[in-house]
């Protein structure tokens, strides 16, 4: 599922499946919805059309879903967080990427603090509708660290020089990756990992 945005003001492409949505796109329907952000709330048919839209996602128990941005020009992947209903909803009319935050319980716009907000052009949906691509151009770094994206670690670089077969504590591989003590999940079912 694709939600698009064409260049004219406002106006927004919905591609929404039928019940075979994964296998078929000959049973996609299309429908155009022209709307402004500060109307979206006054128009019956478009708030319609989004309600129907935000029914079709398969929130998990707690209302979430994993929602990804993605850089509409070089293909990155920026972040990862969470939306509920009112975030994605959110950012279909601002369309600034909006996110929950699990640990304060609110919504929260990417770039409310920094000014380095996500502009989304294009919002997709996975085939089993559980996740979401916020497709967007960034204002600028999307890391709190002043990193083009999130993802800058690469776990297989930090553990090239393990030999084959040694265990790794999680803690080692805690101070591998730079994070932080307590911020670490020391789980009992993950003591060691064994690098193969």
């Amino acid at each position: 599922m694709a939600v698009s945005y064409s260049q004219c003001v406002q106006s927004l492409k919905v591609s929404l499946t039928g019940s075979d949505r994964c296998r078929d796109n000959d049973m996609k329907r299309n429908c155009l919805v022209f709307a402004s952000s500060t109307e979206s709330n006054s128009n019956p048919v478009l708030q319609s059309k989004v309600d129907r839209l935000l029914d079709s996602v398969k929130w998990d128990n707690k209302g979430l879903a994993v929602a990804i941005a993605q850089n509409v020009d070089s293909g990155a992947i920026l972040m990862q967080g969470f939306a509920n209903r009112d975030a994605l909803a959110t950012t279909i009319s601002s369309r600034k990427a909006t996110f929950y935050s699990r640990s304060r319980s609110t919504l929260w716009t990417k770039g409310e603090t920094s000014q380095n907000f996500i502009n989304v052009q294009d919002i997709f949906l996975d085939c089993d509708r559980d996740s979401i691509i916020y497709l967007g151009k960034p204002d600028g770094p999307t890391c709190h660290t002043g990193s083009e994206t999130c993802y800058y670690t690469s776990v297989l670089d930090a553990l090239k020089d393990q030999p084959v077969g040694s265990f790794i504590s999680l803690a080692h591989t805690a101070v591998l990756f730079g994070i932080p003590e307590g911020e670490f999940d020391s789980s009992d079912r993950f003591k060691e990992i064994i690098w193969q």
